[in-house]
């Protein structure tokens, strides 16, 4: 069961009210669970340093402005900036003196930590990030302090999904900017694959095609959409060919030829790749 400890303290240089969290051995090692979260209001300016916790945090400014240090880079943040930080690596934050912050905040870890967070920083440049509105953020750590002192069977699945909430928040926050920008020759490109993969495309020929280098094409893609062009190519047949296994009979070198891959072995190889099967042990389990 989970043991939380939730308290309120008000002194000469902040209130805040947290939740202090000790998991189950069953969270620990199969779902992402709470440590601690909370909302401080700074009263006075003071400096707060950590190093080598074995956690993720993710800091949201109310108002108020500071200054947040990560891995020697410092950040200067204002109401509506948010912060996701790997704290294995040293971090500090400090408030203005002149205006004050007010922050929510969650620390939380777990079996699908480390892949998220790996994930998320190689998508996303900056630790730092601005959103239009908080409440969707505040309302999901106001959910994680409020399921860690019911105390019953559910709680920590339920923080465990609400942890996810707020991770997949990040993300589409981050792709959805990161999609405003962009450029028009990306999409076309993209667009152009989704509807011809079939064919034999390749990197050089969609940069002669294009009329941009190959190598800008190849770095800017994989930025833009997080894989590479191969791999996008290649997600595009194996699912057309699942399309064909499961809803006509066709025969497996049929179906190899329709998805640009017409060497059937080379087919079947990549198909198992990445499907953990060979396309007709598919076609009989779906």
């Amino acid at each position: 069961m989970l043991q939380p400890i939730s308290f309120s303290n008000t002194g000469n240089i902040t209130e805040s009210n947290r939740v202090l969290n000790t998991p189950s051995d069953f969270a620990r090692k199969h779902l992402l669970y709470l440590q601690e979260a909370g909302y401080l209001k700074s009263l006075k300016s003071h400096i707060s340093k950590r190093e080598k916790l074995d956690s993720y945090l993710f800091l949201i400014v109310l108002s108020g402005k500071g200054k947040f240090t990560y891995q020697n880079q410092e950040y200067l943040l204002s109401p509506k900036d948010c912060l996701f930080i790997n704290c294995a690596n040293s971090y500090s934050h400090q408030s203005s003196e002149e205006d004050p912050w007010e922050l929510m905040w969650i620390h939380f870890n777990g079996k699908d930590a480390v892949p998220f967070f790996t994930y998320y920083n190689a998508l996303v440049p900056s630790i730092l990030f601005h959103v239009e509105s908080f409440t969707d953020f505040t309302s999901i750590i106001d959910q994680c302090m409020q399921l860690s002192q019911k105390k019953d069977v559910t709680s920590e699945f339920l923080i465990h999904k609400s942890i996810t909430d707020l991770l997949t928040l990040c993300i589409s926050h981050n792709q959805r900017d990161s999609q405003e920008g962009v450029s028009s020759k990306m999409k076309e490109i993209k667009e152009y694959i989704d509807n011809h993969f079939a064919e034999n495309i390749s990197l050089s020929q969609l940069a002669e095609y294009f009329f941009i280098s190959k190598y800008y094409l190849a770095r800017e893609f994989k930025d833009t959409y997080g894989v590479t062009v191969g791999s996008h190519i290649t997600s595009c047949r194996i699912t057309y060919a699942k399309t064909l296994l499961r809803f006509t009979d066709l025969k497996i070198e049929e179906i190899a030829g329709k998805c640009g891959i017409p060497d059937t072995n080379y087919f079947t190889k990549v198909f198992r790749k990445l499907e953990g099967c060979t396309p007709m042990v598919y076609r009989k389990q779906w």
